[in-house]
């Protein structure tokens, strides 16, 4: 099980939230981060957001393009459908 450094950014493609530190993650567990970053985001934010245009996009240590999810997919699995109606 070998981690890699990955980056987990923020955007709905007019904002973005960078994570510029990243995280050493295995690649079985890339989805369960995504979905905690997105739902940290969500319950962190003060002022009433839209989040069904949000993704989380992981890049790698190199900058390259590692997947995409939406905040509505992940969402789903943290069952926090409420935030998005915010």
């Amino acid at each position: 099980m070998s981690q890699e450094r990955c980056h987990f950014h923020c955007t709905d493609g007019l904002d973005v939230v960078f994570d510029l530190q990243g995280r050493a993650v295995a690649e079985e567990y890339l989805r369960p981060v995504c979905v905690s970053v997105a739902a940290e985001l969500m319950q962190g934010c003060a002022a009433p957001v839209d989040w069904s245009a949000w993704i989380v996009d992981v890049h790698d240590a190199y900058g390259q393009h590692v997947m995409t999810f939406s905040f509505a997919e992940v969402a789903n699995e943290f069952d926090a459908l409420t935030a998005l109606a915010a």
